[in-house]
């Protein structure tokens, strides 16, 4: 199985499909392209008369980079609103009920699917999008974002601002310290290496999950020796450095904010998901610049700079940039329908 085959869904097998079971499998055909940290896609589902149960699976979590499962959770948010907009564009209408309790057998999220004529248009708008948008850890183009897509940006934000708000331009720099501490303190743990080199793939790779090479800008030549060299040496200066660079050309900075709670954090994952749609719709890239988050101490000094009641989950760059043309893998759906 190729890198791409996940990506290649044939919207029109789905009119072919009677079975109600089958058709909402196909709708996780979707749901499984949404992004994860590391591309460990921590996911799987149980289909049943209603609907879908949601499932975390904690196989998959990143006790370094994640120790509190906060990306992990957003994750699985993200998988549930490419299911709900998969679902909108096929006739179904689709209501999420969050369950809280601790144990890690039960589902963390039900969604149920009612056939409709009248579906969310919200979300019908995004589906072209889900299986065009990529992480772009690329450099993105030293101009500002155009009228037309700021607007939408900003009527996004002013909708979710719970959850999402603009980082101000005199606040940049600070930004660009933070991650640059952050870069050199994690990248100095030798176990954060560790878990990284982990999930880090040969870009002709025919795993199903991690990040291929070829998405740090390392050749496919050379993409066999990336995580060898990780593993041994600390680029956190050098990584710092290319940090700096990226979100200095960026054209705006974006940050996610929610409560810690599993409900907050999967609400969260919900709407970057329906952001990062936004963006590819818009013909804007985008890519994850989270290391101050990941950082105890540095995550409290950036909730004292954003001003949020709630702390900071996610932290973006945004900009007009080469589009990636090739996707990171993904499990096929047997693999995560119990």
């Amino acid at each position: 199985m190729s890198r791409s085959d996940a990506w290649q869904v044939d919207e029109s097998d789905f009119y072919e499909i009677e079975n109600r079971r089958d058709q909402i499998e196909f709708l996780l055909r979707y749901a499984i392209l949404a992004p994860s940290s590391h591309n460990t896609q921590p996911w799987s589902f149980k289909v049943t008369g209603e609907g879908v149960e949601v499932y975390v699976d904690y196989t998959r979590r990143l006790p370094i980079a994640d120790p509190d499962d906060r990306e992990l959770l957003m994750s699985i948010g993200a998988a549930i609103t490419n299911l709900r907009v998969a679902a909108a564009h096929f006739g179904f209408d689709t209501t999420v009920l969050y369950q809280n309790r601790p144990e890690e057998t039960l589902p963390v999220a039900i969604v149920a699917l009612r056939e409709t004529c009248a579906t969310d248009g919200d979300l019908r708008r995004l589906f072209a999008a889900i299986v065009a948008r990529r992480t772009n850890r690329s450099e993105f183009e030293s101009r500002p974002i155009d009228d037309t897509a700021r607007a939408a940006l900003c009527e996004f934000v002013d909708e979710q601002s719970e959850f999402v708000r603009f980082i101000v331009h005199h606040d940049r720099q600070r930004i660009v310290q933070l991650v640059s501490v952050a870069d050199r303190m994690l990248f100095s743990n030798d176990a954060f290496r560790a878990e990284l080199t982990h999930w880090i793939r040969e870009s002709e790779t025919e795993s199903s999950d991690g990040i291929c090479a070829d998405a740090f800008g390392i050749p496919d030549s050379l993409s066999g020796l990336g995580p060898w060299f990780l593993r041994r040496f600390d680029v956190g200066n050098a990584q710092a450095r290319r940090n700096q660079e990226l979100i200095d050309e960026a054209a705006g900075l974006l940050v996610v904010t929610a409560d810690d709670d599993k409900v907050s954090l999967l609400r969260a994952g919900e709407v970057v998901e329906r952001l990062l749609l936004l963006l590819t719709t818009l013909g804007l890239q985008y890519s994850f610049m989270n290391e101050p988050i990941e950082v105890a101490d540095l995550r409290t000094d950036l909730w004292s700079m954003i001003r949020s009641p709630r702390p900071p989950q996610l932290l973006l760059r945004i900009g007009y940039g080469r589009p990636i043309e090739r996707p990171q893998p993904r499990r096929r759906v047997e693999q995560v329908v119990t």
